[in-house]
Order: structure tokens, then sequence, then C-alpha cells
């Protein structure tokens, strides 16, 4: 068989970059197109045939799941080839509880490379078996259960299992008061606590966006219930400072988003 071409869809660029890195280290797959939204998902779909997509669920505009529904509803009207799916999720609870409805698979993020290469050999035997159409009709049947097990996970889980001096804690998200980016984790600050948790601090804010995190930093996020008092640095820049006592400083390119949430009367 002729190496698998692949479409990346995630609206997060580094969740982007980490999967493309993923991908250009298989010699038998073939990565030719990257989209950062559904919309444009669908119309790379449409024009670049792709084997298989990668496909983020939680998107803004047009989400994992109307991509699929959009897919589904074209399926009578064309007779040409459709893409296997590989769901890429921020909720493992809902990858294990949703496995079997169509997706040929669903990666918990960050994806790790063995778990990749796994999904994409399911992919060659699924194609060899020629069940694309059939995945993607039984997907489009059950989107409705989808949607509901996505809302019951994101309203539900509220805490995350972190390890810790050799044993794994439970961390309340409420309890976070601020998080910090360390290469491929992020630092989780809990008043006088910090934990280490194996996640890129894009795809924490992507998936815990309930619990009120703003990202104010490329290498720092808050819970906004924190903040407290905003303030000029030495250098003209912007700090927060949160009840904790803490100070976190704000990035230029995100200084307007703060300031909007902050105060949009305050230049």
């Amino acid at each position: 068989m002729p190496p698998i071409t692949l479409l990346i869809s995630d609206d997060e660029p580094l969740a982007v970059s980490r999967l493309a890195e993923l991908v250009l280290r298989m010699d038998d797959v073939t990565l030719v197109g990257e989209a950062s939204d559904g919309q444009e998902t669908l119309e790379l779909i449409e024009t670049l045939n792709p084997d298989v997509v990668l496909l983020d669920i939680e998107m803004p505009i047009l989400d994992g799941f109307d991509v699929i529904e959009h897919l589904s509803a074209s399926l009578d009207e064309s007779a040409g080839p459709m893409p296997l799916v590989i769901f890429i999720t921020a909720y493992p609870q809902f990858a294990v509880r949703a496995f079997e409805t169509g997706a040929l698979d669903f990666i918990p993020k960050p994806v790790r490379y063995t778990r990749l290469v796994e999904a994409i050999d399911r992919a060659r035997s699924a194609y060899a078996d020629r069940e694309a159409r059939q995945r993607l009709a039984l997907l489009g049947q059950t989107l409705d259960q989808l949607r509901q097990e996505r809302s019951r996970v994101v309203d539900d889980d509220h805490y995350l299992w972190v390890p810790r001096h050799g044993e794994v804690v439970r961390v309340d998200c409420d309890s976070i008061d601020w998080i910090k980016a360390e290469g491929e984790y992020v630092r989780l600050y809990c008043d006088q606590t910090s934990y280490l948790y194996r996640q890129m601090i894009g795809d924490f804010v992507a998936g815990n966006d309930t619990i009120g995190f703003l990202r104010v930093h490329r290498s720092a996020a808050v819970n906004v219930a924190r903040i407290v008092a905003i303030k000029r640095s030495s250098n003209g820049g912007r700090v927060l400072r949160l009840s904790t006592g803490d100070e976190v400083a704000v990035g230029r390119k995100y200084a307007k988003d703060v300031m909007a949430i902050i105060s949009p009367d305050i230049e």
C-alpha cells in the first residue's frame, strides 16, 4: 500500500506543530495539510482527499463533531473516498467511553508517538478492509451520543490526577491559581503547593476553559477569579497580582485580552 496521506486539524498552533513533528517521523505517512478550524478542515478534505484526519474535538465555530456531521451528510452524494477519523481530545475519559462510535481511534492529549503509530497502523488495516465509509456513516449516526458524552465529561470532570513524590494525587482544577509552561509540561500553582503536569500549556488552557483560565503570556495562564490587581512594571509592561500574592507578567500580545477581561474602559 502507498503511504497513508494525513491531514491535521487543530486550532492550537503548538498542538499542530507537535502532531506534525510526530507524523514526519513516520516513513510511511505523508502529511498533506494542516487546518486550524472546522471549515478549513472540510475544504482541505475536499481538495486533498486525505486517507486519515487527525481531528481535534474542541475547535471554534465548527468543532470536530460538526465536521463529522458535514462529512456524513455528504456520504450519499459522494462516490469518492472518505477519510478515516482519528479524534484528538483533551479528555481521556471521553476517549475511553466513546471509542466504539465509528471513529477509528480517540487519542488523548498530549499525543504520544507510540500511541499515534498504533492509530496509524489501525488506519492501514481499516483501509485494506475498505472501512472508511462505513465508519463515517456510523459516526454520523452517533453524533448526539458523542456530544452528550462530551458535555457530561466537561461538566463533571474538574480534577486532574498528577504524579508527585512517588504517588498520584488528585488536584481540583478550581484550586489552581495559575500555571506556567515548562516545555511539554505545565507547573500548576495551588496556594503554597505546585505540581508538574504533562501537558502543553495551550492544550491545558483549551481543555479547561470552563474553569476560567486566561492565557496572559506565552508561558503563563491565570485563573481569572484569582486576579485582584494589575499594575505597570518598571519596563512599562503589565503585571497581574493574584489573591495568593503571586505576580504574573502579561505578555505584550496578550495585554489587550487581559484588559478586556479586567476592565474594557482602561487603556
